[in-house]
């Protein structure tokens, strides 16, 4: 549990929802698509690896014997050299060759961890209490040579209102993120998705909150004040995809929810109509007819209640 004590004395706090934590995130190497000069300089400065070709195994993930020789190849490097020996331009040329090859495998994700689906539904559920919510969490990505994982929810309902605009949450490596939203590329994907597909009018006008969280070893922050995150391709498409994935369970719990309403409106217009005809034979013929058993088999079948005064009458009759 947290407990704070603001500065103007107020108490505030948050009882634990869950006892599970995310697995923590594992020690990796560097992948070279995601590294940049002044690193590989002080890597080559610092490493123990006598030879050039042992130097790129052994310091950086998805490189084997067979990649290092040809990313030396590429370079025009020698794989005896002894890394702490290369000039400026060698470096240069190791460098270019690294970050320009395109056979390597995507980064290890094992350094990523993402908080899941399970916590971050029950995190939503304890704060807005909504009365539908899905998180996804999407397959690891590479965004400019760093992993990524993306995890969305969408929430609805509830104690969610129509706040006339986008209700978005969004963080970056559990941190959340609160100035320029509209800058952000969860809200442009938020903003140009057909939201109509899913039986939602907009979200503008609909109890609805949506929700993103990035995981990554590098986030891709378009400011140096680190307030919004940058409309790379690969990650709004992770970021699409992520909402598409919990939208159409939205879509599914609506349908039911709509089919419910109307099935109960059916069932309490019969329920009129049936009384009313129960009356007038009951009139002619002396005898009340079974509308109760016959309303009951009805919203049995649709899953819904016999209107309360329906089921009076009949323990009346």
């Amino acid at each position: 549990d947290i407990m704070f004590i603001d500065p103007d004395g107020l108490f505030f706090f948050f009882a634990m929802t869950t006892d599970q934590i995310p697995p923590p995130p594992k020690e990796t190497k560097f992948h070279p698509k995601g590294i940049d000069f002044e690193l590989l300089k002080r890597l080559a400065e610092t490493t123990k690896t006598r030879k050039l070709a042992g130097f790129l195994t052994t310091h950086f993930q998805r490189v084997g014997s067979k990649t290092a020789a040809e990313i030396l190849a590429r370079a025009g490097l020698s794989p005896d050299l002894s890394p702490k020996r290369l000039s400026d331009e060698e470096l240069e040329r190791l460098f270019r060759a690294l970050v320009t090859y395109d056979n390597y495998l995507p980064p290890d994700p094992s350094v990523l961890s993402p908080l899941g689906p399970r916590l971050w539904e029950e995190g939503i559920k304890k704060e807005l209490r909504p009365e539908f919510v899905k998180a996804v969490q999407r397959p690891p990505a590479v965004v400019e040579g760093h992993p990524v994982i993306v995890e969305t929810a969408i929430a609805y309902g509830g104690d969610i209102k129509p706040a006339g605009e986008i209700q978005l949450y969004r963080f970056a490596n559990r941190i959340p993120l609160l100035y320029d939203v509209s800058s952000d590329v969860s809200y442009l994907v938020a903003r140009r998705l057909n939201w109509s597909v899913y039986g939602l009018k907009s979200l503008e006008d609909e109890p609805i909150a949506l929700f993103f969280h990035v995981v990554s070893t590098k986030v891709p922050f378009k400011t140096v004040g680190k307030e919004f995150i940058a409309n790379k391709p690969e990650l709004a498409r992770e970021v699409e995809l992520g909402w598409r994935a919990c939208a159409r369970d939205l879509r599914i719990y609506l349908s039911r929810k709509r089919r419910a309403a109307s099935a109960a409106r059916r069932v309490e217009l019969l329920s009129r109509y049936y009384a009313l005809i129960a009356e007038v034979l009951e009139e002619l013929t002396g005898e009340r007819p079974p509308i109760e058993t016959v309303l009951a088999r009805v919203a049995r079948k649709a899953k819904v209640e016999v209107p309360v005064e329906v089921r009076e009458s009949g323990d009346g009759s």
